[in-house]
């Protein structure tokens, strides 16, 4: 069985990127070179790589559909898509199904990132025979948006970014309660800011829009790993990986009691409801009052997640295929 994997992903430096980088690097030493990486993009030169832009290739493939994805990768018996296009192919189709916020919040979202999804969706609906999707959440998602046969989804976890274990510096911050965020106004950060100021609490925003904006690997590991806390307030994640990395550093964590957080922390993180901001200082002060069994808890719910368990598991559906 040889699987034809698209990488493109893998230049950009986001959570999609991390999965596509992770589920690769696993996958190798079971496929070997039954394992067929291609991706396209104009950046730096890349082994696997076509240089043909993002844009060309949503034309060319949730627009237009055309051109098999076997021009590039050869003669395949599966083809596992990229978060961003859909090509045609003889083969079996499998797409991995991160979160589906362009559907859910599209205001919220880029209208170039909302055309591209709906074209890719539309293809992937028609002709994937398998969807992987990150969270149970995600997959009931999927579900009622789509109409997708539960037979057709299949929950396979993600796990934490091998870049991210990484030792600890001291940073200049101190005393300090850290999130990860944007601009869109699902990430909550207004009433996570409302929230800090109710226990007078000092808050850092690590992402677009926040206090640092994007940060090195070496620096987001610095600033987590010296937080007092990790809060997640967000309304709507597919999965919630910044959880899984307060974990492995050894941070209590305080998350929305919505979407996919409740799949990732188990009981190892303090709930609230992300519109209370009352409930939401609350849990903040307990979550650093309960910081030891938060970080026994938190370490028992990391070994939840590995990504030999995702490649093998991710295996298993191909060969389900065949």
């Amino acid at each position: 069985m040889k699987v034809g994997i698209d990488i493109s992903a893998v230049v950009y430096g986001t959570g999609v990127s991390n999965y596509t980088r992770e589920l690769v690097d696993h996958l190798k030493p079971i496929m070997g070179d039954n394992l067929v990486q291609f991706g396209f993009s104009l950046r730096r030169p890349q082994k696997n790589f076509v240089p043909l832009p993002p844009t060309f290739m949503h034309y060319l493939w949730n627009k237009w559909h055309i051109v098999d994805v076997e021009t590039f990768a050869g003669k395949i018996d599966i083809y596992h898509a990229s978060d961003w296009t859909q090509g045609p192919s003889k083969a079996k189709k499998v797409t991995t199904i991160h979160d589906l916020s362009p559907f859910l919040y599209p205001a919220e979202t880029d209208p170039k990132i909302v055309e591209v999804h709906t074209a890719k969706m539309s293809w992937a609906v028609k002709e994937c025979d398998a969807f992987i999707c990150v969270s149970q959440n995600t997959a009931s998602d999927l579900r009622r948006l789509f109409n997708i046969h539960p037979d057709k989804i299949h929950v396979i976890y993600e796990a934490m970014p091998t870049r991210h274990k990484l030792n600890k510096q001291i940073t200049k911050y101190a005393n300090y309660i850290m999130t990860v965020g944007a601009r869109q106004p699902r990430k909550n950060i207004e009433r996570l800011k409302n929230a800090c100021k109710l226990i007078n609490q000092k808050l850092i925003v690590v992402g677009e829009g926040g206090d640092l904006g994007y940060v090195s690997d070496q620096d987001f590991v610095n600033y987590m790993a010296n937080a007092s806390a990790f809060v997640y307030p967000s309304i709507y994640e597919g999965f919630g990986m910044p959880i899984l990395e307060a974990f492995y550093h050894q941070v209590p964590v305080a998350c929305s009691n919505t979407s996919a957080f409740p799949e990732v922390a188990g009981d190892a993180a303090i709930y609230f409801d992300p519109y209370n901001e009352e409930q939401m200082a609350k849990a903040i002060s307990e979550a650093i009052n309960n910081k030891e069994k938060l970080i026994t808890l938190g370490t028992k719910q990391l070994t939840k997640f590995s990504w030999d368990k995702c490649a093998k598991e991710t295996l298993e559906v191909y060969n389900s295929l065949v």
